[in-house]
């Protein structure tokens, strides 16, 4: 099975703040690229820089010496023993939607994202258990204070599998992605759900026009409210387009993310501390923060509405786009950061509408989980309550 490298402090590197002016998530990812080697295009410089200094933290994934690439839909009910906790059954009263084997949890790449996930789940569905796969035992004492069991290649229990699985781990520190996805498909019982943490980044609007997932429900085929990047037009899209359809096709679900956000992480904090940002501070972003991707990749598995959901595509944003102008102004005016000059020198693409970003509505994914709506409504309104959330008030040194 392939190499995947898994760092436990970040989800996904989506973002092209100091590059192109797509429209990815901004979400540094920590994705050592040691044990890698082939090259693997940088989404970001930042991103690279982060990458490079988190190195020694690499560690294979699984291997083709001892796990079994089995069909997820031919393997269900198979949760063999082993070590790790013990699988949980599901109750009549239960809140996870269909009839999983069990009510156990496998992140793979238990990051910021993941990790916070993973406790969503805990504290969501009684009975339940989380492991958390990671590439080393840097985190592991930080996912057992959050009641996750954590796991490495090495400890994972041979043969086993769970009802419900997140691949939550970018695409930055593998050699190849999509087969990495497959492998955590292969862990995967085939009951309950599996669902797979992509970007907005594989949606080719950059016009500043409207981007909506009214076709949600006929997943992959990018028509009508979210035209897909083409084939071939950048090495970051190709892995998650083809990981998207490794997930859709085994019937697991997809969660396309906006920018992530907490108060310490995000665009925001690169802007402040740049100074001078070589983009146009008109440009248009979608935020959406971390406990709420947190907490509808959750929703997605315990099939919330009208789940549980099988070959699903499903939008992650708060739904209030802002630019790189207003994000960094109510940093400052709501006294979370202190004001420093900050400069965006660049300007939009003469004789095209490219360049200028997107809008992006999820209204049919929240109705589709019953009626989801984010804890933060906005960047904005998150700010001017004091900037506050589990990841600056756990204590726990995210």
């Amino acid at each position: 099975m392939p190499r995947l490298a898994l760092d436990p402090t970040s989800r996904a590197c989506r973002s092209s703040v100091t590059g192109r002016s797509r429209n990815l998530p901004f979400t540094c990812s920590a994705l050592p690229p040691a044990a890698i080697t082939g090259s693997s295009p940088a989404i970001s410089r930042r991103c690279a820089t982060a990458a490079a200094a988190s190195a020694a933290a690499a560690l294979t994934f699984l291997h083709p010496s001892n796990r079994a690439m089995s069909s997820p839909v031919s393997a269900a009910r198979d949760v063999s023993a082993g070590a790790g906790p013990a699988a949980s059954s599901p109750s009549a009263s239960s809140p996870v939607a269909g009839s999983p084997a069990n009510l156990d949890l496998l992140v793979v790449g238990p990051g910021v994202l993941g990790s916070v996930l993973a406790k969503d789940w805990l504290e969501s569905v009684p009975g339940s258990t989380a492991t958390g796969l990671t590439n080393s035992d840097k985190s592991h004492d930080r996912l057992r204070a959050m009641g996750l069991t954590p796991a490495t290649r090495d400890t994972l229990p041979a043969g086993r599998k769970w009802s419900f699985v997140v691949f939550a781990a970018p695409p930055s520190g593998s050699q190849d992605y999509v087969a990495d996805v497959k492998a955590a498909l292969s862990l995967w019982d085939g009951s309950g759900s599996f669902l797979f943490t992509s970007s907005m980044s594989v949606c080719a609007v950059d016009d500043g026009g409207q981007v909506t997932d009214t076709d949600s429900a006929n997943p992959g085929e990018g028509e009508g409210g979210c035209p897909l990047v083409a084939q071939g037009a950048a090495p970051s899209t190709d892995r998650l387009l083809g990981a998207e359809q490794a997930t859709l096709q085994a019937g697991g679900n997809v969660l396309r993310l906006v920018g992530l956000y907490h108060t310490n992480r995000g665009a925001h904090t690169y802007f402040i501390k740049t100074g001078t940002v070589a983009r146009p501070g008109g440009y248009v972003v979608n935020l959406l923060h971390y406990e709420d991707a947190a907490g509808m990749g959750a929703a997605i598995l315990r099939g919330d509405g009208t789940g549980p959901f099988r070959g699903r595509v499903l939008f992650g944003t708060d739904g209030v786009p802002v630019t790189f102008e207003d994000m960094v102004e109510v940093c400052f005016s709501s006294g979370v950061f202190p004001r420093v000059p900050v400069n965006f020198t660049g300007s939009f693409p003469e004789g095209g509408s490219t360049g200028r970003g997107k809008r992006v509505s999820n209204s049919a994914s929240r109705t589709a989980l019953g009626g989801w709506s984010p804890r933060y409504p906005s960047f904005a309104d998150f700010m001017r309550a004091g900037g506050k959330d589990f990841y600056n008030t756990s204590g726990l040194g995210f």
